[in-house]
């Protein structure tokens, strides 16, 4: 039995290009391919702008993002109001991908990808409709692994955070992986995130590289095996008709 999960891809790429960064660039099937494969979409919406040098330069398109965020309003006291463009769309689409290809055991985003897995997890608390909806009571539920992720910026996704994680954080398995010289989202940013999650289900990883989808190898590839395999020997039990309390 493996683990299946879908792949959300980052800002103005595409699920093909998360791909390359997976498995070319970063090997990921080659070392834990024995314990997940990957489910690789496209996000709704094409492209509504520039593409990002690195990308455009590296990677063929067509090119997809989740949102576009966009400001509107007077300039004053309490600044422009932020906005995501095409979010809600993204959201019924993930659940529509979700309902028909699966079943999936969890999510890995990277970047634009793992911010939009966080709103997911918050919405799912939240509004309780998505992904992160467990089935039954003895359900671990999904699990979300975030590459370079952050929060949402929205004055909404603020609200949700807070409503979702409540006092002792959202109850997910979750994986974080930070990179130290990450420039687009600086680690701060990142770890940030990952204290939304409640800490006996949230594990940390970090790697010396930046904005990329890192390769796996020692320590950091031992962490997320062990973490994966706590996740697979969860699945197990619960559809085996037993418990996760172990978790």
């Amino acid at each position: 039995m493996k683990l299946r999960v879908l792949a959300l891809h980052s800002f103005r790429t595409s699920g093909s290009i998360f791909r390359d960064q997976l498995e070319a660039l970063g090997n990921w099937p080659n070392a834990i391919g024995d314990l997940c494969e990957f489910v690789y979409v496209d996000a709704p919406h094409p492209a509504s702008g520039e593409v990002p040098e690195d990308v455009a330069s590296f990677f063929q398109g067509p090119y997809f993002e989740w949102w576009n965020a966009t400001s509107f309003g007077v300039e004053g006291k309490e600044g422009k109001v932020l906005q995501y463009e095409g979010l809600e769309r993204s959201l019924e689409f993930v659940e529509e991908v979700w309902r028909t290809k699966g079943p999936f055991d969890g999510i890995v985003g990277f970047s634009q990808g793992a911010t939009f897995t966080g709103l997911l997890a918050a919405t799912g608390k939240v509004e309780g409709r998505g992904p992160f909806v467990p089935r039954d009571a003895g359900d671990p539920g999904a699990f979300a692994i975030l590459i370079s992720g952050m929060q949402a910026r929205t004055d909404e996704a603020k609200r949700l955070y807070t409503e979702a994680s409540g006092e002792m954080g959202m109850d997910i398995a979750t994986l974080h992986i930070v990179g130290e010289t990450d420039r687009a989202i600086p680690p701060a940013m990142s770890d940030r995130a990952s204290q939304m999650f409640v800490e006996e289900r949230r594990a940390v990883i970090r790697h010396g590289r930046g904005h990329v989808v890192p390769r796996l190898d020692g320590d950091n590839l031992k962490s997320v095996r062990s973490w994966l395999q706590e996740q697979l020997n969860a699945k197990g039990r619960y559809r085996a008709g037993g418990t996760t309390a172990a978790l």
